[in-house]
């Protein structure tokens, strides 16, 4: 009697296991209850709705789409991920083709390990409430913008980790954070390049490596290097523009930590948010851009910062305070480090505490060196 209990609870153990995990192929036509037997992937949804299933895995394989492919059914936990070489690819190139990307419109589900190549978007988010979605181990090329929040989101959008992710030679952003509500988003362990291989044409006026706009709030930028971020100029004005980072005025609550900015051509970080930290800050310019930081409106501290100046007025204070705290500053011609502005009637001012310049010829430090730039 005791074996049989015992088989029967194996039996159903083994049943409940079975039906975990499902698969997905490129070109599936089974139930997807068998590595052998691959669903389709427009399947998803059905699968997200039974809450047996904590697992999708999607095989190695190129999957083309004709369309987004929303991700709604659903609301228990549950992990996509790609299993090798997951190649999600479409018609879109340079800022035309056919929609294309994950439109991701439920909660508690997490994406991992997978490439997104010649597609509009990665993940959308649109006005759904969303909460506890992670994002890990994604390769991005050649999309509009890899992750992307509508401007019109007033649905509660919250929780929503972004790790891992390399996305190159988008045509807007690589990573755009927008609406009235999202909050609590974390960027982590990333690489974000536009890819000055991308020929003019192909850029977006206002190209930016991570551009966060709206209401949104408590935004965390950590571990990521940002690179080549260069507007196109064709029918863009007289103004070239390319930001590494921009935060407009209406976020607050946003820390940019261990964060490395370079060949920006505007500025590698353009900041006018509330209650902003930045920390262990490296930016290194390049031989086209007009600033290092440009920060508004509010007061800035820069804590262990590094930050290579090729060209003059490479920190531009535009009615806001700023003060750099341990920071070491790679300069020329300190004389014309600072652009002072005044904004709402507050003139700006920079402040050095504990700051050293690098002196280039022998790359020893000086400390005592920069005058404050008030």
């Amino acid at each position: 009697m005791k074996n049989f209990v015992f088989i029967l609870v194996f039996l159903g153990v083994a049943n409940l296991s079975y039906a975990n995990t499902v698969y997905v192929s490129s070109d599936g036509t089974g139930d997807g209850y068998d590595i052998e037997r691959p669903a389709n992937l427009s399947d998803l949804n059905g699968f997200l709705a039974d809450a047996s299933i904590a697992n999708i895995i999607l095989k190695s394989g190129i999957y083309y789409q004709n369309n987004y492919l929303l991700v709604s059914q659903g609301a228990h936990p549950v992990k996509i991920s790609g299993l090798g070489n997951v190649i999600i690819t479409s018609d879109y190139n340079s800022g035309n083709g056919g929609s294309s990307g994950f439109i991701v419109a439920r909660s508690n589900v997490s994406f991992d390990n997978i490439k997104f190549i010649n597609t509009q978007y990665c993940f959308r988010f649109k006005n759904n409430a969303v909460s506890n979605v992670n994002i890990d181990r994604i390769y991005a090329h050649n999309t509009m913008s890899c992750v992307d929040f509508d401007s019109g989101i007033s649905e509660v959008v919250s929780n929503i980790t972004i790790n891992e992710l390399t996305t190159l030679a988008y045509h807007k952003s690589g990573i755009r954070i927008n609406g009235n509500t999202p909050k609590n988003i974390s960027i982590t362990n990333s690489k974000i390049d536009g890819l000055n291989s991308n020929i003019d044409s192909t850029k977006d006026c206002h190209i930016t490596g991570i551009s966060v706009s709206g209401k949104t709030r408590d935004i965390n930028i950590e571990n990521v290097s940002i690179s080549n971020n260069v507007g196109g100029s064709v029918d863009c004005g007289s103004y070239q523009q390319g930001d590494g980072i921009v935060v407009n005025s209406d976020v607050a609550g946003v820390t940019i930590k261990n964060v490395l900015v370079s060949n920006s051509r505007d500025a590698d970080l353009d900041i006018k948010s509330q209650s902003t930290i930045l920390e262990e800050v490296t930016s290194l310019s390049g031989d086209i851009n007009r600033h290092n930081l440009k920060l508004w409106y509010n007061d800035f501290s820069c804590k262990n910062c590094y930050v290579k100046a090729n060209k003059p007025n490479a920190i531009q204070a535009i009615g806001s305070r700023v003060e750099f705290v341990d920071s070491v500053f790679e300069v020329s011609d300190v004389s014309k480090l600072c652009d002072l502005r005044e904004k709402n009637g507050i003139q700006g001012s920079i402040g050095f505490v504990g700051g050293m310049q690098l002196n280039i010829e022998n790359l020893s430090m000086v400390n005592g060196f920069i005058p404050d730039c008030t």
